[in-house]
């Protein structure tokens, strides 16, 4: 079926309907609507504000229009050439200067407290614990030679009497 659908083309002149006439200005037309394609698409990937990105377009249009070229390439060609040249004469603002892309990435999601009664004990017995443990980590060996002396003088009052 879609063979026939390809086989019965229609011929426009049997048809009854016209070409399309290639005027020049149809021509000159099309080559700056290929140009304005490819010169919004330069700018758009360009820190410009949206009002000075169109106004440049326009502009170099403007100045294509009087001399666009042979062919649609040249157009094109021209027309990034005359939008960097209006390019370098403009000022560009401080706030639209161009940067690195952003790059954006999946964010790890934050740990819940399911349960922040587990989480105030532990608020309250952190300090505890730290002076606990600084304590007996400084003074342990203190403490046990404190523990074996008194255990010598308890040993030698018990074995006197």
């Amino acid at each position: 079926m879609k063979k026939d659908r390809m086989e019965q083309r229609i011929d426009p002149v049997a048809a009854g309907l016209q070409a399309p006439v290639e005027t020049p200005a149809a021509i000159l037309e099309a080559r700056l609507e290929a140009a304005g394609r490819r010169v919004s698409t330069y700018l758009r990937h360009m820190a410009i504000p949206e009002r000075s990105r169109h106004s440049l377009t326009l502009t170099a249009l403007d100045l294509l229009a009087r001399d666009p070229g042979e062919n649609a390439a040249q157009a094109e060609a021209k027309a990034i050439i005359l939008v960097r040249s209006l390019l370098a004469e403009q000022r560009i603002p401080v706030y639209a200067v161009p940067g690195p892309p952003l790059k954006r990435s999946h964010m790890k999601p934050e740990v819940m407290d399911r349960r922040p009664w587990v989480h105030v004990f532990l608020r309250l017995w952190r300090p505890l614990w730290n002076t606990a443990a600084a304590i007996l980590n400084t003074s342990f060996i203190d403490i046990v030679l404190y523990a074996l002396l008194l255990a010598g003088l308890y040993a030698l009052t018990t074995s006197s009497h």
